[in-house]
């Protein structure tokens, strides 16, 4: 009998509707799938945890569903990093992914943070600056991919810092630190979050 010549998977993206209904979280859950994300993020590139420097913002606006919640750290990612394992959706080595040796993570599969920003955002990003070049990568209304003109864009830090909206002399001393030795950053964030009315 002959052998089945294996194809690759193929699925309707309507299927992530089906399965991102589990990750409806409340937004306290989903702000922390970030942060887990975001400490991974510093264990791949061997930061200590006394040094791990994440920070949470939640704007607030009138209404709520005009708020944002951002989330940032001091790691950065790289083209390669998003293509490989951020726009990957069940991959069990999504948490390790780049790591300079062998970590304990405390992520999974790479759903959950990615779910979040897809199921509880009109529009969510991610604006990541590391090795002199920016990216921006994210959902608007359910559908992702690179933000036309900011896919490995070469710029310098301050003009990266600028473009996420970070002021060095508003952030605490432990933060302006970190990024002063890492020269990156990661900006997670979410625009008119739902169910944000109560």
């Amino acid at each position: 009998m002959a052998k089945i010549k294996p194809q690759p998977n193929e699925f309707d993206d309507h299927i992530l509707d089906l399965f991102g209904q589990e990750f409806r979280f409340d937004h306290a859950k989903g702000l922390a799938e970030w942060l887990k994300n975001s400490a991974d993020a510093y264990k791949r590139a061997g930061v200590d945890d006394d040094d791990m420097v994440s920070l949470v913002e939640l704007d607030e606006r009138t209404p709520k569903k005009k708020s944002v919640f951002r989330v940032i750290d001091f790691v950065g990612m790289t083209h390669d990093d998003l293509e490989k394992a951020l726009k990957r959706w069940g991959d069990p080595k999504a948490a390790t992914y780049g790591a300079k040796r062998k970590v304990k993570t405390l992520g999974g599969h790479g759903n959950g943070g990615k779910f979040y920003a897809r199921q509880s955002f009109k529009h969510a990003m991610w604006i990541t600056y590391r090795d002199g070049r920016l990216n921006v990568f994210g959902f608007e209304n359910k559908v992702y991919g690179f933000l036309d003109g900011f896919e490995d864009l070469e710029m310098d830090l301050a003009g990266a810092l600028e473009y996420g909206g970070i002021n060095i002399d508003e952030l605490p001393e432990s933060a302006r630190v970190r990024l002063g030795e890492s020269g990156s950053f990661t900006i997670v964030y979410g625009e008119h979050p739902e169910n944000f009315s109560g």
